[in-house]
């Protein structure tokens, strides 16, 4: 008998210290974790990230099933630029059961930076698109996946999840989306695909009719195509030595094609008067091959009627009258277009060229600087940094091209 009260006041302890275990000790440590994890996520946004990472490791140090403290030590590795290793740990825990939903779409996140940091943007596109499977409405999905494919200059499927971004959050920006539409334009001319270009062209104008910058470039479409025709032209004649039917063809097409960049030009020069000098050389020079000069005139008195002040405009105004011999006219005009403001290097080399014709220089010397001024106008650099007006959009164009956004989590 005193064996089994001895037996049952034994089981009595136990159960009286399993009780105050569970009830006391063990939500106590859960309690402690919590604790870690809150004060882990405060060192991660203050920047401490080494206390962070601390944190993070005592946690997992003694729960080893904490699939969160695991996805945060990781991007604290990654944004302590160790995405390697961040890379690692949350490919770890793909192999891990029963991760709860908010997990699973954490993880996914975490994978697709630490593979974007890692340089493997394709990588990163595929952990994006599985995030996608789990919670299709994922706003930063979308706007990360406009981000990527914007750094691989697919254009196409940047503008299709810009688009969804937009209808996520309310935000339409047409022109923003018409702009995606020209960079794609504009790797299909460099590719030489010009009547896929000017296509493109248009379904930006559809999106955004007000955007000057899309004549601009269908404008330049065509001008590379003819480029393209004329150099044919001159390798027949290379090779057959003489002019062939297929020769004459080809110089018809170029022609063709150039007058077809005109009016895109003016239409631009139109929208945009003060940026015409993007333009105004090129329709000098397209007018000159199509022995259509007399129209060059007309089509400046035009844009100083929407800005009188153009002094680009102005600057190419005098050379007309510098053609025509009003050669002390011609000066006087650029003069003017200097006195208002002295600062265009076009207007400067303008001014040169009208000078050295006056004085009966060397014509290769007119020639040199009618060459560095159509370099000038169309290169984009110069485009871009320009000490006088320049387009804004052109600038994002060029700049959108080489550029990485910043990725936020």
């Amino acid at each position: 008998m005193s064996n089994i009260l001895i037996t049952l006041l034994i089981l009595g302890v136990a159960v009286a210290g399993i009780s105050i275990y569970v009830l006391n000790y063990k939500p106590r440590r859960k309690s402690k974790v919590k604790d870690i994890y809150a004060e882990g996520l405060d060192l991660m946004i203050t920047g401490r990230r080494k206390s962070a990472y601390k944190n993070f490791k005592d946690i997992i140090q003694k729960d080893s099933d904490n699939i969160k403290a695991y996805l945060r030590l990781g991007q604290v590795l990654r944004e302590s630029g160790n995405p390697v290793q961040a890379l690692k740990i949350h490919k770890g825990l793909l192999h891990r059961r029963n991760l709860t939903f908010y997990e699973k779409v954490e993880l996914h996140k975490n994978l697709a930076m630490d593979f974007y940091k890692c340089g493997n943007v394709d990588a990163a596109i595929k952990e994006l698109h599985e995030l996608l499977k789990l919670e299709k409405n994922s706003e930063w999905a979308v706007s990360q996946l406009t981000t990527f494919y914007r750094e691989k200059h697919e254009w196409d499927k940047a503008g299709e999840y810009l688009e969804k971004y937009q209808k996520q959050t309310n935000k339409e920006d047409k022109n923003k989306l018409a702009l995606y539409k020209i960079q794609e334009g504009r790797i299909l001319i460099k590719n030489k695909k010009f009547k896929e270009a000017r296509q493109t062209f248009e379904s930006a104008l559809n999106i955004s009719s007000d955007l000057a910058v899309t004549y601009y470039f269908i404008g330049n479409s065509y001008s590379s195509e003819s480029e393209e025709e004329y150099q044919k032209s001159l390798e027949t004649d290379v090779v057959s030595q003489t002019v062939t039917q297929e020769n004459s063809d080809y110089m018809e097409r170029a022609k063709e094609l150039l007058g077809k960049a005109i009016p895109m030009w003016i239409r631009y020069a139109e929208l945009k008067p003060e940026q015409a000098w993007m333009v105004i050389h090129l329709l000098k020079d397209g007018l000159f091959a199509l022995d259509r000069y007399s129209e060059f005139e007309e089509i400046l008195k035009r844009i100083l009627k929407s800005d009188s002040d153009n002094i680009e405009v102005i600057a190419s105004l005098s050379e007309i009258y510098s053609h025509r011999g009003e050669n002390t006219e011609a000066i006087e005009l650029i003069d003017s277009a200097i006195e208002q403001d002295s600062s265009s290097l076009i207007v400067k080399l303008i001014k040169l060229k009208l000078q050295a014709k006056k004085e009966n220089s060397n014509p290769d010397f007119a020639r040199s600087l009618d060459d560095i001024i159509h370099f000038l106008v169309t290169d984009e650099r110069f485009q871009r940094y320009k000490n006088t007006a320049t387009d804004p959009h052109i600038i994002w164009l060029y700049d959108a091209s080489d550029e990485k956004e910043v990725l936020k989590q």
